[in-house]
């Protein structure tokens, strides 16, 4: 402790250090001179406790400061994944050249509805995640097929059809983004049993997956692509609710027009 002179000194030493740079600091101090004070403020002191000291205090001093550096590692691992997850689904977008702006459209589109779902924040998370990721599969898919103008063939449609399940074999290897395969792996599921990759019918089909397979369609209709012009609004609301109980959840079609149409 000598070396360091004191209290302030040990703070000054630990702050050039960017691998303690971070740490929080609470000075259990004698001193109350607002000048001491603001000097510990300004070297990044978080709290102060005067002697003598309520061991209650500071128990739950403590506690809160470990609460908020786990909340703040939590958020900072978050963006770091956001950022290398818009990364990969810009590269992965890029290779179509006609659904430039699709991922962003169907996150935004499908945090929409879930906010009308009234979703708690730890699902409105993953669901950043796992919109942005749902066509991460499409990496197994070659760009002739992707780009291609008509009709697929048969060879070409049951390539097209792999890209959930290739997707969902990529997040299985990230243990942070697990949560998150529903939306990758059942977005194509339909309500009636004829979407894939594994047909499920009704309520089988993940929240997830029912949420996407709405904003997903919505956003191909109302975008141009090669086979088709962009559509307007009112006309691909009446296609959703024409396919309501065959394609579509009948609950969510009428919430998701109703979000589309309050942002409107």
């Amino acid at each position: 402790m000598e070396e360091f002179g004191d209290g302030y000194g040990v703070l000054e030493a630990l702050s050039e250090n960017v691998s303690t740079r971070a740490i929080p600091f609470i000075f259990l101090t004698s001193r109350t001179d607002p000048e001491e004070i603001q000097r510990g403020r300004e070297l990044g002191v978080e709290d102060y406790l005067i002697k003598p000291i309520d061991p209650n205090d500071l128990v739950k001093i403590v506690n809160a400061r470990l609460l908020r550096s786990a909340e703040l590692r939590i958020a900072l691992i978050d963006e770091a994944y956001l950022e290398t997850i818009n990364v990969l689904a810009n590269t992965i977008e890029g290779r179509d050249r006609y659904t430039h702006g699709h991922v962003e459209r169907v996150t935004t589109y499908t945090r929409w509805l879930a906010e009308k779902l009234n979703w708690p924040e730890e699902n409105m998370r993953m669901l950043a995640f796992g919109a942005r990721l749902h066509d991460i599969g499409k990496i197994v898919v070659h760009d002739d097929i992707l780009n291609k103008r008509g009709g697929l063939t048969p060879e070409e449609w049951a390539c097209m059809k792999m890209h959930p399940e290739a997707g969902a074999k990529i997040l299985n290897n990230i243990k942070h983004l697990k949560p998150a395969i529903p939306y990758v792996l059942y977005h194509h599921e339909r309500w009636d049993g004829s979407g894939y990759p594994h047909n499920l019918r009704g309520r089988q089909i993940p929240i997830e997956g029912r949420l996407l397979a709405i904003t997903d369609v919505y956003d191909a209709l109302t975008t141009e692509r090669p086979y088709h012009p962009a559509r307007p609004k009112t006309e691909v609301f009446e296609y959703l609710t024409a396919r309501i109980g065959k394609h579509f959840d009948p609950d969510l079609v009428p919430i998701f027009i109703e979000a589309v149409q309050e942002r409107s």
